[in-house]
């Protein structure tokens, strides 16, 4: 499963491959730049239980960084497309 985020193919491994390095780093995804307490983190991606912040996520995956793109929907997009549930925080 693929799909494409500013000229870049992003596949559903990748971005499952960098949950699980997120993971490594941060084993309590809280802890994160306090990330679920900042009101400008306004969106989730729920994957085996737990939640990661979309936008790092897919920074990290595609090497794009966070400044060169918007968060909300043009981010949800790509992981709804992968399959991935993106809620509210």
């Amino acid at each position: 499963m693929e799909t494409t985020f500013i000229n870049q193919i992003v596949t559903r491994q990748k971005i499952l491959d960098t949950l699980h390095e997120f993971l490594s780093q941060y084993p309590d995804t809280q802890t994160y730049d306090d990330w679920l307490t900042k009101g400008t983190y306004k969106y989730a991606v729920r994957y085996d239980g737990r939640v990661f912040p979309p936008k790092h996520i897919l920074s990290v995956a595609t090497g794009i960084p966070t400044s060169e793109f918007n968060g909300g929907e043009q981010t949800n997009r790509v992981f709804r497309q992968l399959g991935f549930d993106v809620e509210n925080k």
